[in-house]
């Protein structure tokens, strides 16, 4: 009586069928905490990360490129949450130096808007060197409107904080688009 060998030189069909499913599972196992540790802190700390991403319940599920746009989802929020915080001021305030600040600001973050679109755009076709450069152009906005404020009377603009948690997210955006590239 001969025994056939077992044949390991061959793939089952069943098996074939799994990698896409192994594969799925692999790129989810990079979520934000893998994502978030090979920033580095020259772009942003892993905790800021962390917490951003956190804050976004579909992050738990996402791939890199999820995690890419949802920072381009809350990035565009933060923007838009800028503009209208502007647009408040802008209808309370009596001095025209800070009026005229901030409808320069206002023009900014607009432009802002429309590039962080632009990003949104291209992370989602996977132009993660486009995203990246636009959000590298993004970062400007708060700094520029800050220096507005810095030409006149007054010690500070009123939207410093604003400015701010754009810069770090505009970061964040960069970074994870840098990341994927």
């Amino acid at each position: 009586m001969q025994m056939k060998a077992p044949a390991f030189n061959t793939i089952s069909p069943q098996f074939l069928l799994l990698l896409p499913i192994i594969s799925i599972a692999a790129d989810a196992a990079a979520g934000p905490a893998t994502v978030c540790s090979f920033l580095g802190a020259s772009y942003v700390s892993y905790d800021y990360c962390m917490a951003v991403l956190s804050s976004d319940p579909r992050s738990s599920t996402a791939d890199p490129h999820g995690l890419a746009l949802i920072t381009d989802d809350l990035a565009l929020a933060n923007a838009t949450a800028v503009r209208s915080t502007i647009e408040l001021l802008l209808k309370n305030s009596s001095d025209p130096f800070i009026h005229t600040c901030l409808s320069h600001c206002q023009k900014i973050y607009e432009g802002a808007i429309s590039d962080v679109r632009k990003a949104a755009n291209a992370t989602a076709r996977r132009n993660y060197a486009a995203a990246e450069a636009l959000f590298d152009g993004v970062l400007n906005a708060p700094a520029d409107c800050e220096a507005t404020f810095s030409a006149g009377p007054v010690a500070s603009s009123p939207i410093v904080k604003e400015d701010n948690e754009f810069s770090d997210i505009a970061c964040l955006g960069r970074a994870i688009n840098n990341y994927l590239k």
